[in-house]
């Protein structure tokens, strides 16, 4: 079932929606058409109570005002890009900056300040929109899709599609901050990775190019293991593995299995995070292409094409410690 309540206006004029989709064991998911923000996400527990599983903010000005891209979706390009261009077929693009001087998360005007058209009915969620040619300095009109729906009673999937005219990069994600228990912060929550190396990045938090084992360093979670300090790096998925990470609550009463077809996991622990929270109050798993990859030859390609359309799917799998683990995607 779905619900949709009015939430505010912005400045535009745009009419600003939360629409809450409910699976038939009582999970729902929260969802605006500002920003394709995931505003709730609560689970249901074996003692009959519901489980809220990302931070979150009352009011859409809350939002408005936020820099840590709280739930939002994002795009047309997660993570940095460093001095904020690329060259494609012969031709640089210049981006909009907004962290130094390279791009972040798109830009200024990336996807997580704008509004959606959207649908909805009891099975799904669409977020629609169209970006024009040169949107932020990105090339091509994309037309874009975000579909969400349960894919079983506890798996949140989201699927990305986008076409566009002509040949342009695009790697969307979501940025919810996670705490699956109902401590202060994620720090003792544990983690698992379906990832055996990392890409190394400089002092402005972008790749330098290499791919480098985890193996003997402080990001080896092949075994799962208490999160215990700060991290905001890219991992690069093991191709075949399947599941991209288990994240296990402090008590270990519920657990999130993360499901993807993208070659990357950025784990972000939420260390800039302030007031209302506190730092490390939440952890982002944000699967995504790797960060400046358009600038990097040996990385995984994130150009589409009008061919060549875009589509990934993401899947956020639930279980308590009364059920088994399920392969959902």
């Amino acid at each position: 079932m779905f619900t949709v309540k009015p939430w505010g206006v912005l400045d535009t004029g745009e009419t600003v929606d939360l629409i809450t989709l409910t699976s038939e064991a009582g999970a729902a998911v929260e969802i605006s058409n500002f920003g394709g923000i995931v505003r709730s996400l609560t689970i249901p527990m074996p003692d009959g109570t519901s489980r809220q599983t990302v931070l979150n903010y009352a009011a859409l000005d809350e939002y408005l005002a936020d820099n840590n891209y709280l739930g939002v979706t994002i795009g047309p390009f997660a993570n940095r890009i460093r001095g904020a261009q690329f060259t494609l077929n012969g031709h640089t693009y210049q981006l909009e900056k907004n962290e130094g001087n390279n791009a972040h998360h798109g830009g200024a005007k990336g996807w997580y300040g704008l509004c959606y058209d959207y649908e909805a009915d009891a099975d799904k969620v669409l977020l629609k929109r169209h970006s024009p040619d040169g949107e932020g300095g990105f090339p091509g009109n994309v037309d874009v899709c975000i579909e969400f729906r349960w894919q079983t009673p506890t798996a949140l999937e989201i699927h990305y599609s986008a076409a566009t005219d002509q040949p342009t990069i695009l790697s969307m994600t979501n940025h919810c901050y996670f705490n699956l228990g109902t401590e202060d912060t994620i720090l003792t929550h544990k983690l698992w990775l379906g990832a055996d190396a990392y890409t190394p990045v400089d002092e402005e938090l972008i790749p330098t190019g290499e791919i480098r084992p985890v193996a003997g360093t402080s990001l080896d979670f092949t075994s799962l293991r208490p999160i215990a300090e700060a991290y905001d790096h890219n991992f690069a998925l093991t191709p075949g593995e399947g599941k991209a990470a288990s994240l296990v609550s402090p008590k270990g009463d519920l657990t999130m299995d993360v499901y993807t077809d993208k070659p990357g996991l950025q784990v972000y622990t939420g260390t800039m995070l302030g007031a209302p929270f506190v730092p490390y109050a939440g952890v982002c798993l944000e699967t995504q292409h790797f960060p400046n990859a358009p600038n990097i030859d040996t990385f995984p390609s994130t150009v589409i094409t009008p061919e060549e359309a875009y589509r990934s799917t993401t899947v956020f799998a639930f279980r308590t410690c009364d059920s088994e683990p399920k392969e959902v995607y």
